[in-house]
């Protein structure tokens, strides 16, 4: 995933629901958060698709994007990255308050469509809670490339409503990192 895929991602999202907003909560929310490809390394964006949540919470335009550009749909055949149309409560152990921190992506390439980026420390607690491997990995990465560190990592871990024993496991892979 791109700045340029996201972007036309978010656009045609917006033209198949009719929504302007979604938050944007996988890997590719930190593209809106660095100002260049170059910048991001490899292992943070290799992933093929945007998990992208309609503001509105709609089922009917979750829906719509997975049919239209989901994977093995037309669009992800054709363009070779897709859209998982998401629901808030995928993200349900973020940290409280992270759509308050989302980064603004929208540029001339989005025709008007706005993905509210999951901030990246937000992002990564997210990640450190779900734990699959590829989760961890990105998050090592992160640290690695210096655009996390533990200190704001375990800031934001204490605004999760989690069980405590995720809590814990979480603060261990903090410190792991």
């Amino acid at each position: 995933m791109n700045r340029s895929a996201l972007e036309h991602l978010l656009r045609a999202a917006a033209a198949i629901t009719g929504e302007q907003s979604f938050y944007v909560v996988g890997t590719a929310a930190l593209i809106a958060s660095l100002t260049d490809d170059a910048l991001v390394p490899d292992v943070l964006i290799r992933s093929r698709e945007a998990d992208l949540i309609p503001a509105s919470d709609s089922s009917r335009s979750i829906d719509l994007i997975d049919g239209a550009l989901g994977q093995s749909s037309t669009f992800d055949g054709t363009f070779g990255y897709h859209a998982d149309g998401v629901e808030f409560a995928t993200v349900s152990y973020a940290p409280q308050g992270w759509q308050s921190r989302a980064i603004r992506f929208s540029t001339p390439a989005t025709n008007g469509a706005i993905g509210l980026c999951m901030e990246r420390h937000d992002l990564a607690i997210a990640k450190l809670c779900a734990g699959r491997e590829k989760d961890l990995e990105f998050v090592a990465g992160l640290v690695q490339a210096g655009l996390v560190d533990r200190q704001a990592l375990s800031a934001r871990l204490a605004l999760v409503v989690a069980p405590a024993e995720i809590v814990e496991l979480v603060r261990r892979r903090i410190v792991s990192l």
